[in-house]
């Protein structure tokens, strides 16, 4: 006999929500993927899975992630409540519309989130004055439309694209510094800052080891929650079959190189390649 009030997903999606966080499970890639097809508001699941907890580098070692926290936050002058780890390191898995379930791996980014309003004018305000010399000047442009005999200025691609990444950013009021030109002064204070906390990931050995590390500095944790949510709203409209007005397009330059370690175990290989 068929059932006559069947279960909504949205019904079915909340009840599995609520049921994670009273056992305080972190989700499998499958769960989050029915978690974000069966709910509307994906705020709750940005800031429950992506933005709050410990992230799955350290699921063994949370006092590890705690002195993380606090490295990286008294470099930037913030509170160590106002970084995290977000993405596949968080996760486990890639939470991103076009490797959505891609486990983390020792080749994977480690993407930090940084919450710091002063940090991220001064970021806006630099980067646009960058964005401001680039060419073609608007003169240029306006004066090319009404003087018919003027050949039309060309745009350089990848400048188009930064200056659309760099709108889109400030749209959800974040700052993405490896936007900014690879010897500006403030992409290496903030390649410093982060160095420090490079450096403490391979002294204080997470579960896996990384190959780089990016961050984004956020005006606010509103706005953070809201970025994460759209990249699961994206993420929904992909596992669904369906395509995005906006599709979400990852940044292509990582902000700082981390060294990888040698093991313990390969270490001793090479050692014992060398004696013989």
């Amino acid at each position: 006999m068929l059932n006559k009030n069947p279960r909504s997903a949205a019904q079915q999606a909340q009840d599995k929500l609520l049921a994670l966080l009273a056992a305080r499970k972190a989700p499998t890639a499958d769960e989050l993927k029915q978690l974000i097809l069966g709910l509307e508001d994906h705020r709750v699941l940005a800031r429950t899975f992506l933005l709050e907890g410990t992230p799955f580098i350290f699921e063994n070692r949370p006092m590890t992630y705690v002195i993380f926290r606090e490295q990286l936050a008294e470099q930037f002058e913030i509170g160590s409540q106002d970084v995290c780890i977000v993405g596949s390191a968080k996760l486990g898995y890639s939470p991103s519309s076009h490797k959505f379930g891609a486990p983390f791996a020792e080749t994977s980014e480690v993407d930090v989130a940084l919450v710091s309003e002063p940090l991220f004018y001064r970021g806006c305000q630099q980067l646009f004055e960058v964005l401001n010399q680039l060419e073609p000047s608007v003169y240029e442009v306006k004066s090319s439309r009404f003087e018919k005999s003027k050949a039309l200025p060309i745009v350089d691609l990848d400048n188009w694209i930064k200056v659309k990444d760099s709108i889109r950013n400030f749209v959800y009021q974040n700052f993405n510094p490896a936007l900014l030109p690879q010897d500006h002064p403030l992409r290496h204070e903030i390649i410093k800052n982060m160095a420090s906390a490079s450096g403490l990931f391979l002294a204080l050995e997470p579960q896996v080891f990384i190959s780089k590390i990016r961050c984004r500095i956020f005006r606010n944790w509103k706005f953070a929650e809201e970025y994460y949510a759209e990249t699961l709203r994206v993420a929904k409209f992909s596992l669904a079959g369906g395509i995005h007005p906006e599709p979400e397009i990852e940044d292509d330059e990582e902000l700082l190189p981390a060294a990888r370690p040698v093991s313990a175990l390969a270490a001793a290989a090479q050692s014992s390649a060398k004696s013989n």
